[in-house]
């Protein structure tokens, strides 16, 4: 693919970032929530229980990192952090009352944003677009999973 699309691809990819992160800094901010802690929030409200490795595969985080991520939501009193009698190493994830109640606002508000943004959208392009976030997304999580994403490229100052 021609050299100027990437850029152009790149420029936008950084401004949707910024934007799509602007707005949503003061929700979670005053909920006393990190973005991490937001994500994992969401993700574990998601369905009823989730074990730590499950959860640390889908939001591709290493086990201890999200084991202090954990840790500081069930601090706040928004998940349950159950460990199986039988194996310590099992260890199920839930939230809490309090925290499915944040989960709601939180979704709600999300939805309601992502709705009003889509509703800019022609509506025969609205489904258009959603379809093109999903492949891009899923082709970078699979060009990630099959690459080592920047190994083959060198990081940052290594020539």
């Amino acid at each position: 693919m021609d050299t100027q699309r990437i850029k152009l691809l790149r420029e936008k990819l950084r401004r949707l970032e910024r934007e799509i992160s602007s707005p949503f800094k003061p929700e979670t901010g005053c909920c006393g929530l990190t973005l991490a802690q937001c994500h994992t929030l969401l993700e574990v409200g998601q369905g009823q229980e989730v074990s730590l490795v499950e959860l640390s595969a889908s939001l591709s985080l290493d086990v201890s990192t999200l084991s202090r991520t954990i840790q500081g939501l069930v601090t706040l009193g928004l998940v349950n952090r159950l460990v199986n009698e039988k194996d310590r190493r099992c260890v199920a994830i839930s939230l809490s009352e309090q925290g499915r109640r944040l989960f709601t606002e939180i979704e709600t508000t999300f939805n309601d944003y992502f709705g009003r943004v889509l509703e800019l959208i022609p509506g025969e392009k609205r489904e258009a677009v959603i379809d093109g976030i999903g492949l891009f997304s899923d082709a970078v999580r699979q060009y990630n999973e099959s690459s080592g994403c920047c190994a083959d490229a060198g990081g940052p100052g290594e020539k």
